[in-house]
């Protein structure tokens, strides 16, 4: 492996890597001193709890005035560039990710709510899906300039929806609120790199994420709303991919107990892999529950093993 040569003697001497988060550090610092950063990151604590953006006046004001989120994030860009053009080893406090395409830097969570300063390169892009959540956004354009769409879903169905679109040119200082249970933004093309500084709060219990075939209007999947279901999700499959039979009854627990149906189901169809009885014990009482979200699917795979495997009929009293 090549190492360069001046990644190579941080190894040995620390001190610039101390020096250099310690600059980060004093660059936060002061950005927070700035005139409004200080009260935007206190509001966020008050709209992560469920207060209403108008009960939050910096941020309403960065959100639906133009001028003051553009000041705010150009005092941050001030203070974090300056500090590395001194310290180019510096690690900025934040979270980021860019794919090539779109950037994407966390500023902050509290509670239900997050704030990210997100980046779109110049280029065209074509949607095949529309995703829609239980939370609300509201967008701060800062710079660039691009074609989008704001795409409004309606119901055509239990498993398909109908689109209207709303066609919009973002420039800086353009300010959008959505609810994104039926509302999202399709950026089309972007001709000037587009800017976003984005606030955006979950439902306190939100319901399933749903993407659609932009197309045909039909459901394509679902997953957890919350970002601890996705967690337990992701454990719940974890421990099925190590054999853990051990943890079937907790995961059989769980399908029967848990609120969230997406985890129920999860947990459901790895304690059938991994124990077959506890499995189909729990889905027969699944399947048997008046009002249950779950019992109809529990019933329609009930009689799928029951007709592929007829010896899990003597599992059927429970």
């Amino acid at each position: 492996m090549d190492i360069d040569p001046f990644i190579a003697a941080l190894r040995n001497d620390r001190v610039p890597q101390r020096q250099a988060q310690a600059a980060m550090d004093v660059a936060r610092k002061a950005w927070q001193a700035e005139p409004g950063a200080f009260e935007m990151m206190m509001e966020m604590g008050r709209f992560g709890e469920g207060a209403p953006l108008g009960a939050c006046p910096m941020l309403d004001n960065v959100f639906t005035q133009g001028g003051e989120g553009e000041r705010i994030m150009v005092r941050l860009s001030h203070h974090y560039c300056a500090a590395l053009r001194d310290h180019p080893i510096g690690h900025p406090p934040f979270r980021h990710g860019f794919n090539g395409l779109a950037g994407t830097i966390l500023l902050a969570r509290s509670g239900r709510a997050q704030l990210t300063l997100q980046s779109r390169e110049p280029g065209k892009t074509v949607s095949t899906g529309h995703q829609f959540s239980d939370a609300e956004r509201f967008d701060a354009v800062l710079a660039g300039v691009a074609e989008a769409r704001i795409v409004r879903a309606r119901s055509a169905g239990e498993r398909k929806m109908q689109f209207d679109a709303e066609h919009i040119s973002l420039r800086g200082g353009a300010r959008l609120g959505l609810d994104l249970n039926s509302e999202t933004l399709v950026v089309e093309s972007v001709s000037r790199r587009l800017v976003i500084l984005r606030l955006s709060r979950s439902a306190s219990d939100p319901q399933p994420v749903r993407d659609y075939d932009a197309a045909t209007g039909e459901l394509l999947m679902q997953s957890a709303g919350a970002l601890a279901t996705s967690r337990q999700e992701a454990i719940t499959a974890l421990l099925g991919r190590m054999g853990r039979c051990d943890a079937a009854p907790l995961m059989a627990k769980t399908a029967l107990d848990c609120g969230d149906a997406s985890l129920r189901w999860q947990s459901l169809r790895e304690c059938l892999a991994l124990d077959s009885e506890v499995g189909f014990r729990a889905l027969v009482r699944l399947a048997r529950r008046a009002g249950d979200p779950l019992a109809a699917p529990a019933g329609a795979l009930r009689a799928q093993l029951l007709e592929a495997n007829p010896q899990f009929a003597t599992l059927e009293t429970v």
